[in-house]
C-alpha cells in the first residue's frame, strides 16, 4: 500500500512537470505570434498613405527641359549657318612655281652599296657577252648574272675580292667568284675580244688608166 501511494505521487509529480513545460512552450508561441502581429501592424501604420490620384510630375520636367535644349538648338544653327573661313587661294594661283616647291620633295638619296659592282640596264650597243665562256658559268648563272645588270666579261675583269662576295651573295653561291676565278677568265675574254674585232680596210684606190697614145700613120707617097 505505501508503494503505491508514491508510485501515485511520483506520477503526479512527473504529469505536473510537463503540463508546466508544455503549458509554458504553448505560452512562448503564442507571445512570438502575438510579437509578430504587433510588429506587422506596426509597420503598416508606420507606412505613408498612398494617393490614389498622385500629382503628374514628368509633365513638369517637361516644361522646365523645353526652353534650356531650344536654347542650345539655336545657338548650334547659329554657329551651322555662318560661312566656314575660305582658303586663300589668290597667291597659289598666282604663283604656281610655290605650288611645285611645296609638293615637290627632294627625292630621298638611294642607299649605295660600297660593295656593289658597276651594273648595266642593258647590254652595251643591245648585244650582251657569252658569259657561258667563263668555266663555271651555265645558263642559269648567266640568266641571274644578267638579271643584276651583267652583260659583258669587261664588268666581270674589274670586279675586286669586295664585289665578287656582292656577287655571290645575289646568286647564292658563296666563294664561287674567286675558286673558278671568273674575274681572271674575264680579262682574258677581254682582250680576245679587242683582238678579234677586224680593222676597217682601206679602200683600194682606182688604178689610173693609162691613155693609149695615138698611132700616127705614114702616107706613102705614090
Amino acid at each position: 500500500m505505501p508503494m503505491l501511494i508514491i508510485q501515485l505521487a511520483i506520477l503526479i509529480a512527473v504529469a505536473f512537470v510537463i503540463g508546466c513545460v508544455l503549458g509554458r512552450l504553448i505560452r512562448g508561441k503564442k507571445a512570438a505570434d502575438t510579437d509578430k502581429e504587433n510588429t506587422i501592424i506596426a509597420a503598416a501604420l508606420s507606412k505613408p498613405a498612398v494617393d490614389e490620384n498622385p500629382e503628374p510630375v514628368a509633365s513638369i520636367k517637361a516644361v522646365v527641359a523645353e526652353e534650356p535644349l531650344k536654347d542650345k538648338f539655336k545657338v548650334v544653327a547659329e554657329a551651322v549657318e555662318e560661312p566656314m573661313p575660305q582658303a586663300k587661294t589668290e597667291e597659289l594661283e598666282s604663283d604656281p612655281e610655290s605650288i611645285e616647291e611645296v609638293l615637290v620633295e627632294e627625292p630621298v638619296a638611294e642607299f649605295q652599296d660600297p660593295d656593289r659592282p658597276e651594273l648595266l640596264d642593258m647590254p652595251l650597243r643591245g648585244k650582251p657577252d657569252d658569259l657561258t665562256a667563263i668555266n663555271g658559268i651555265g645558263k642559269a648563272v648567266e640568266g641571274m648574272l644578267q638579271k643584276l645588270g651583267v652583260f659583258h666579261y669587261a664588268q666581270i675583269a674589274q670586279w675586286n675580292m669586295e664585289e665578287s662576295a656582292w656577287i655571290e651573295r645575289h646568286i647564292g653561291f658563296s666563294g664561287r667568284v674567286a675558286r673558278e676565278n671568273w674575274t681572271v677568265q674575264a680579262s682574258k675574254l677581254t682582250e680576245a675580244t679587242q683582238r678579234a674585232v677586224p680593222k676597217k680596210n682601206a679602200k683600194p684606190k682606182k688604178a689610173a688608166s693609162k691613155s693609149k697614145a695615138p698611132t700616127r700613120t705614114k702616107k706613102t707617097q705614090a
